[in-house]
């Protein structure tokens, strides 16, 4: 399920007016663009995104910024069912939030934790969680306003708690124990049923076909098929109108399954197979083999056994595929736990992987830019060296963009091991690179450069390029004490441009 299509990733707030480029702000910003990700099933970018949001909202100190980012990254990682990952996160989450006396903060980790219940099907888990919200000092988190997002954290809940509980509740035989539950239930359904009639706004106009769904699911735990079937016929034109395709593909999928549990198989089919086209529109392939197992079961229902047969045997092999699909996303994403043991907090590692060129394995341009501010305010100085692979084009014309790829892999490799553990190297494009040498000279600089250019020379490409001889281009300016790492970086780019301008596989100092 995406993050738009059902209530409870409760949700990302976009920065408060005045905000602008704070640390704050861009962490919201980060937050909202792991979402979006999520959105079109790009895990690992959402991953991306969310350890920006967390590392952006640790430089502020701010407790319950690191909350929301915690439960961002839960979420990206129930997106590839690692629940376990997940919740450890929501437990992060849950815990800075309480010591900074966050309500608001605790109730929206814990109805995005009932959220994942629900997707995984424990209604009664789900609906005792949130239900243990409304027993804590935390309950009043709920009716705390968001200024950007409004009443969206408590309209969520109560559409949470009215599709776990009807579900949990349905055939439970009205026990005892059971007896808050629906006390609670009735006052959460009342809440949905006034924001249907429209008697309250609903905080985004994304929620109705939640607020529908909730409702069907209400209904059917009252007996009321008529209205059921009514809720679920409107929930369905909703989402036609102004839904995803993944919301309309869940809107006839929850159709399909009233139909079958009144055993209306036909009718279970056709918005089985409507639910399963949607979905593959939709590029979730999980919730195409849901819809495609109810096709099977009502077909067999139907004595259609050679029809189920084959609809099954499709199913079995496309869930092999699908196994090792999530195995691949789960292991990126484990990846960049892995590289947490280092780090003091798992939170600080996601960050850096944020700030790492995919291909070469190096610091990416934002990392170099950080490292320049950081030298600059240190006082310490140094000189910043930009140089770019000579021809890389006719590389890439000649031998092929993986060829290309391979020669900037192995150059960076040579470079990296060439400098000090103190330098700094990083990929800021294409074939660009950047190396700053701390409290090094002009003429130290040029001599490491220098020794760079042989190393590079000496490379042989037997596999791929018999004939490719590496050279580069470089550029040299001083980081001064006063001088502003920008400019700095604009002279030594400069200073390359005039290294390449002159005849290529040279070292050009920038004047002045």
């Amino acid at each position: 399920m995406t993050r738009r299509d059902l209530p409870a990733p409760a949700g990302p707030a976009a920065p408060a007016p005045g905000q602008g480029n704070t640390p704050t702000a861009r962490s919201l910003a980060a937050r909202n663009a792991a979402y979006e990700a999520m959105d079109l099933g790009d895990f690992p970018r959402a991953m991306t995104h969310a350890v920006s949001a967390l590392d952006l909202a640790r430089g502020t100190g701010d407790a319950p910024l690191q909350a929301k980012a915690h439960v961002t990254i839960a979420l990206v990682l129930a997106g590839v069912h690692d629940d376990e990952g997940a919740q450890e996160h929501l437990d992060q989450a849950i815990a800075l939030a309480t010591q900074a006396g966050d309500a608001r903060g605790v109730a929206l980790a814990t109805v995005n934790a009932a959220h994942i219940d629900l997707e995984r099907g424990r209604y009664r888990e789900a609906a005792e969680l949130l239900h243990g919200l409304l027993n804590t000092p935390s309950a009043a988190g709920l009716g705390i306003d968001d200024p950007v997002a409004g009443t969206e954290l408590r309209q969520v809940f109560h559409m949470n708690y009215v599709k776990a509980a009807s579900t949990a509740l349905r055939g439970g035989g009205g026990s005892h124990a059971d007896a808050p539950l629906r006390r609670a239930l009735e006052v959460s359904a009342a809440h949905l049923t006034a924001l249907h009639a429209g008697e309250l706004p609903l905080a985004s106009p994304r929620h109705l076909p939640d607020v529908l769904d909730a409702l069907t699911g209400y209904a059917a735990f009252r007996g009321d098929w008529a209205r059921v079937r009514a809720l679920a016929d409107e929930r369905i034109e909703v989402a036609l109108h102004t839904g995803t395709e993944h919301a309309i593909g869940r809107a006839f999928m929850d159709r399909a399954a009233l139909a079958a549990r009144q055993e209306a198989w036909t009718a279970a089919i056709d918005d089985a197979v409507r639910a399963a086209r949607h979905f593959e529109a939709a590029g979730q392939k999980l919730d195409v083999l849901n819809a495609r197992q109810l096709v099977a079961d009502s077909l067999a229902k139907q004595s259609r056994f050679q029809e189920a047969f084959s609809v099954q045997r499709e199913i079995t092999e496309r869930s092999a595929d699908l196994h090792r699909a999530y195995a691949r996303q789960g292991a990126q994403l484990r990846l960049i736990e892995q590289q947490a043991q280092a780090a003091e907090l798992r939170a600080e590692a996601f960050a850096e992987a944020a700030l790492r060129d995919p291909l070469t394995g190096i610091p990416n341009r934002i990392a170099a830019l950080r490292f320049l501010e950081a030298l600059h305010a240190s006082g310490r100085g140094g000189v910043v060296a930009m140089f770019d692979v000579d021809h890389f084009k006719r590389v890439n014309d000649t031998y092929g963009h993986a060829a290309g790829d391979e020669v900037l892999q192995r150059a960076a490799a040579t470079v990296q091991e060439a400098v000090r553990g103190s330098d700094h190297f990083a990929r800021m494009g294409g074939e660009e690179f950047l190396l700053a040498f701390p409290e090094l000279s002009a003429a130290q600089a040029r001599q490491v450069c220098e020794r760079i250019q042989w190393d590079l020379g000496a490379l042989s490409w037997p596999e791929i390029a018999p004939d490719l001889q590496l050279t580069i281009s470089v550029g040299l300016a001083d980081l001064g004490a006063e001088t502003d790492p920008r400019l700095t970086l604009r002279r030594a780019d400069a200073a390359l441009y005039d290294a390449k301008r002159s005849g290529r596989n040279r070292i050009v100092l920038a004047s002045g």
